[in-house]
């Protein structure tokens, strides 16, 4: 989806400001969002639009932004459509306003 990508180059985390308060992460700042399935690094963006127990990420990303990296596979087995991608993950600050390179690692 290279149109998706020219209009926002990098992945970016969404988090609450509060929640970004208690973790210590400021608006810019390089994440690791991880959990049993894997890990991605991304920036992340505070906005009041997203609720304090919420961290979203976008899914058109590849490599090391990739979110389906931390999803199921799982599938309806009548439906056969992909099971919501809800997850429970770690957000972890990497960096501070650190740039990230087209993989999605800190430069």
């Amino acid at each position: 989806m290279p149109e998706l990508v020219d209009a926002q180059p990098e992945a970016l985390a969404s988090l609450h400001p509060a929640t970004a308060d208690r973790l210590g992460i400021a608006d810019g700042d390089v994440l690791e969002v991880a959990n049993p399935r894997g890990a991605v690094r991304v920036r992340a963006r505070l906005t009041t639009d997203i609720r304090p127990d919420t961290v979203f990420l976008p899914f058109h990303y590849g490599d090391e932004q990739a979110a389906n990296l931390l999803t199921s596979d799982a599938v309806d087995p009548v439906s056969s459509m992909p099971e919501f991608k809800t997850n429970v993950v770690r957000v972890t600050r990497v960096t501070r306003d650190a740039r990230l390179t087209e993989a999605g690692v800190p430069v």
